[in-house]
């Protein structure tokens, strides 16, 4: 497969080169044939449905895994990592979905666990770990997170930038991110890509594994697609459109366009006047109107063992046995490709199809835009709007969504 020129990586020499990886755990082929190149200050998108091989491929890159098959060169010389802490001395970082901040410690302990700073005496130095600690959060734009507050009390997205604030302080030549903006908000997006953009500048290749497309398609200079175990496209953001990656990534068109339905105008399954919890909600008024292709080995398989996908499966299945006259859902394809996102929206348009009225709260703009009749907007504890379906768009979206942040400091 014919490589692309980068933004960024111009002429160098690559930094890792794959050539035909493969992966087997006995008779299961997790990957095939798997090649392509990485340079020095190249921002790769790693893109593919759950259980394609991206982590098994990301995991062989970092020495957790040894290939079965196929050559690696890292840095001019040919090598596979025989373990993880080889692959960090050799300048590569990796920061995983699964979160492994230590609660109980503080912000700053997390981020120097296992090279505490030391004082004359022998004793941890915690004024030179909050003052270190400061600039490695700066430097990747958490300005507001405290090194001196429990790690157990930030929010998932919260604790997310502090794994990827560890990872970048050691000034990685690759650095692989999985995942790494799925919990967090808005702001905290724009302010780590902005990192991602500083690193790039300076050297740094970045492998971005991720299922939000808009975010890959902004950010990266290449887009490699993994489908089954290998890649099935190499393609470059400008040059190609979200469509045409989500049919890459699953052979079917995009679950993002909103198909139109009858709209029954009866009877009001929730009515909200005036709503106030004396913090976060000030004066909400709304109303509300009026199966499952999980794959899996048998009903005695564990939860745990299922894609992320299948298990938002099962939840919705055990919520609609119920019969509910409402279905609540707080961010329901958090964390799930593309491709499972699609089929978790017939299961949503079908129970709505079928006189279930659904309430969507979800920080994916696409996915409003795809689900829902009407949109009630948030700004910072306040109802902002409420959109019908002729003027759901991003711009009116976003416009409301910070209209009560005007004038203020993010």
């Amino acid at each position: 497969m014919t490589q692309p020129a980068s933004r960024g990586a111009g002429s160098r020499s690559p930094l890792l080169t794959l050539d035909t990886v493969e992966k087997s755990f006995g008779s299961n082929r997790v990957l095939q044939d798997v090649s392509f190149k990485i340079r020095p200050g190249e921002v790769i998108g790693l893109l593919g449905e759950n259980g394609t091989g991206k982590s098994t491929l990301m995991n062989i890159v970092a020495g957790a895994l040894t290939p079965s098959g196929g050559r690696i060169r890292y840095a001019d010389a040919e090598h596979r990592f025989g373990s993880i802490a080889e692959s960090i001395q050799a300048g590569i970082a990796f920061v995983h979905q699964e979160l492994s901040v230590i609660g109980s410690l503080s912000v700053g302990e997390n981020l120097f666990l296992g090279d505490l700073p030391r004082n004359r005496v022998g004793l941890v130095d915690f004024p030179k770990i909050r003052l270190a600690s400061r600039a490695m959060l700066d430097a990747i734009g958490a300005t507001w997170i405290d090194p001196k507050m429990p790690a157990g009390t930030l929010r998932a997205g919260e604790q997310q930038l502090v794994e990827i604030a560890r990872a970048a302080a050691r000034k990685p030549r690759l650095l692989i991110l999985d995942e790494p903006t799925s919990s967090l908000t808005p702001h905290e997006v724009s302010a780590f890509l902005s990192y991602v953009t500083r690193a790039r500048t300076e050297g740094t290749a970045i492998i971005f594994i991720t299922h939000r497309l808009e975010e890959a398609m902004t950010i990266c200079d290449r887009l490699l697609v993994l489908r089954n175990g290998a890649i099935v496209a190499d393609r470059v953001p400008g040059e190609t459109s979200k469509e045409q990656i989500i049919r890459d990534m699953t052979g079917k068109d995009s679950p993002f366009a909103y198909r139109g339905r009858a709209q029954h105008q009866g009877d009001i399954a929730l009515n909200l006047s005036g709503i106030c919890d004396g913090g976060h909600l000030e004066d909400i008024s709304l109303t509300v109107r009026k199966a499952l292709n999980v794959r899996m080995t048998d009903d005695r398989q564990l939860i745990t063992t299922l894609s992320g996908g299948n298990q938002q499966k099962v939840i919705f299945a055990r919520a609609l046995l119920s019969d509910p006259r409402l279905l609540l859902l707080d961010e329901p394809t958090h964390g799930v490709d593309v491709g499972a996102k699609s089929e978790l929206y017939e299961i949503i348009r079908n129970a709505a199809d079928q006189g279930l009225s659904v309430i969507v709260a979800s920080s994916e703009l696409p996915e409003i835009t795809a689900l829902c009749d009407r949109v009630g907007v948030l700004s910072k504890g306040r109802l902002a709007g409420v959109l019908e379906r002729d003027r759901i768009n991003d711009e009116t979206l976003l416009r409301l969504a910070f209209s009560e942040h005007e004038g203020q400091a993010c």
